[in-house]
């Protein structure tokens, strides 16, 4: 999957970061207003404790039937903060890794936190409103008193909001911020693919190959090459991205690892050099420099080595599965004809 740009990474880094600012700050508040408390009272609940008029609201609320409030109706206070601090630490991590999936996680992670959040002071909530003593001094028949989960709600006399904090407001602009990014992630690389001919990983015709030879991808049992991911893929050797369709090279273990690299060079010495034996190797593929989007067994291809060339790291070499496709780019910028194994002497 494909990498997601340096800004989007360290946005998505310092969101992670900030929601551990939710140690430190309120997460929700609740405001409530009659006429006989004009300038409102107010509860604010942290990720450990409950602050602001508690105890006036629950004097109020005692003549209703509702419970006194207390910390010990939130057992979730012995275990919020540590769950901050992990859901922090995955965001941060996925962030990190900075490729498209994990963006589309940390997205998800968020989103299904923050649903989990206000479900679970929901389900508090109805059971606080509902669940009255049926011996108190004012008592309505079908009256229920459960707080609005977000927004507005008119309780007998009182007006109550319930709205995030400051605490709230970080998650749901991460979690905000993590959407768009997803999005504005998708829309470039989608855009980007478009504007670039012979893509191998999305053109129609290169998914209809991809289709032809999904039986022997499977029968390879996962251990045949992927398309390169032009415009994304860094080289394994150089950390160079790999940018012109005409090159580029596969190394596959058979363990289904890929590596990609962008020049001939780069690949024969990453062979020699990336610490994956030869006995770790499941095949070698080199991209077709006249059939854009196609991948050739490297020691079936025949090779084509010219200063009239431009390669990405000036190896001068490019990939032909025929002689026949070779002698017109051959005929117009001269050069020597290699096969694999001097190829690899050569570099």
């Amino acid at each position: 999957m494909y990498k997601i740009s340096t800004i989007s990474k360290a946005l998505l880094a310092a969101g992670a970061l900030s929601l551990l600012a939710l140690l430190k700050v309120p997460i929700w508040l609740i405001y409530l207003t009659a006429p006989q408390y004009p300038e409102g009272l107010e509860m604010k609940i942290w990720h450990n404790t409950i602050t602001g008029d508690v105890k006036i609201i629950s004097a109020l609320n005692h003549y209703i039937g509702m419970r006194a409030i207390s910390e010990e109706m939130f057992p979730e206070f012995q275990y919020l903060g540590t769950i901050i601090m992990v859901v922090a630490a995955v965001c941060l991590v996925l962030a990190l890794i900075g490729r498209w999936w994990s963006a589309l996680c940390f997205y998800l992670v968020l989103a299904i936190a923050d649903s989990f959040a206000l479900y679970d002071f929901w389900r508090w909530g109805y059971d606080y409103g509902h669940n009255l003593n049926p011996e108190a001094p004012i008592i309505i028949p079908g009256m229920a008193y459960q707080p609005p989960v977000i927004g507005y709600k008119k309780l007998l006399n009182f007006e109550a909001w319930s709205l995030p904090d400051t605490g709230g407001w970080i998650v749901m602009s991460v979690t905000a911020l993590a959407l768009l990014i997803v999005l504005y992630e998708w829309w470039k690389n989608r855009k980007r693919k478009k504007e670039t001919p012979g893509k191998a990983v999305t053109a129609p015709a290169s998914a209809a190959r991809a289709a032809i030879l999904l039986p022997l991808l499977l029968w390879q049992c996962s251990t045949g090459p992927r398309p390169i991911n032009y415009g994304n893929d860094a080289c394994a050797f150089c950390k160079m991205t790999i940018m012109d369709n005409h090159f580029g090279a596969e190394l596959v273990t058979k363990k289904g690892k890929v590596y990609v690299m962008d020049d001939a060079n780069c690949f024969v010495q990453f062979l020699e050099k990336g610490g994956v034996g030869p006995e770790q190797v499941a095949g070698r593929y080199v991209a077709d420099y006249i059939h854009t989007g196609t991948l050739l067994e490297a020691e079936q291809a025949v090779y084509l080595r010219s200063e009239g060339l431009k390669t990405p790291m000036a190896s001068g070499v490019a990939a032909f599965s025929t002689l026949q496709d070779m002698e017109p780019v051959k005929a117009k910028v001269g050069g020597t004809t290699l096969n694999w194994e001097a190829l690899t002497e050569a570099f």
